[in-house]
C-alpha cells in the first residue's frame, strides 16, 4: 500500500493548514508490477528480424538527414547574412540544398512506415522490397542537396573573396 501526500505551497492557512496538505488514498501497486516487467516492454517485441533491421537503419537514416538539414539551415544562415551592405545569393543554393534533404528526409516516413519493413525478407529477391526503392529515392534527393551545398559553399567563398577585394579597393 502506498499513500501519497501533497503540502501545499502557498500560505498555511485555512483547512490545509490543519489537515497537513492533500492525501490521497491509499492504493495497491502489486497489480502494476506484477504485469510489467523488464522484458515486457521491448521496441522490437513482435517484430520480424527484417522489420528490426528496417528499423534500426531508419534511425540511423533519420538521424544522418536531421545532420543534412542542420548544416544546411548553418550554411543558408552565414551565406545569407549581408556582408558590406550586400547579401551573398549563395545563400539561394544553401536554402535549395535544405529543400531537398527535406524532401529526402520525408522519403524515409515514405518508404518505410511504422512497423513495416523496407528490407524483403524473400531471398530470391536480394533483399530488396519495394519500399527501399523509396529511400534509394531519398539517397538520391539527399545527394542533390548535398551538391547544392557544394555549390553554395563554392560560390560563397567567391563572393566573399570579391567582396573582401572590392573593400581592399575602396580603402
Amino acid at each position: 500500500m502506498v499513500a501519497i501526500s501533497f503540502r501545499s505551497l502557498g500560505a498555511n492557512t485555512g483547512y490545509e493548514a490543519a489537515s497537513g496538505g492533500v492525501i490521497l488514498p491509499a492504493v495497491s501497486v502489486a497489480p502494476v508490477l506484477a504485469d510489467s516487467s523488464a522484458f515486457s516492454i521491448n521496441l522490437f517485441n513482435g517484430m520480424t528480424p527484417a522489420q528490426i533491421v528496417s528499423a534500426i537503419l531508419v534511425f540511423v537514416i533519420f538521424n544522418f538527414y536531421v545532420v543534412l538539414i542542420t548544416a544546411a539551415l548553418v550554411a543558408f544562415y552565414l551565406t545569407a547574412r549581408p556582408r558590406h551592405g550586400r547579401v551573398r545569393t549563395a545563400a539561394i543554393w544553401h536554402f535549395v540544398a535544405t529543400l531537398l534533404i527535406i524532401v529526402a528526409f520525408i522519403s524515409t516516413v515514405w518508404g518505410a512506415p511504422a512497423e513495416k519493413s523496407f528490407i524483403g525478407s524473400d531471398p530470391h529477391s536480394l533483399g530488396i522490397a519495394q519500399r527501399a526503392v523509396t529511400i534509394f529515392i531519398g539517397f538520391g534527393f539527399a545527394a542533390a542537396g548535398i551538391f547544392c551545398m557544394l555549390i553554395g559553399f563554392a560560390q560563397g567563398a567567391r563572393q566573399k573573396r570579391e567582396l573582401r577585394e572590392e573593400a581592399y579597393a575602396a580603402s
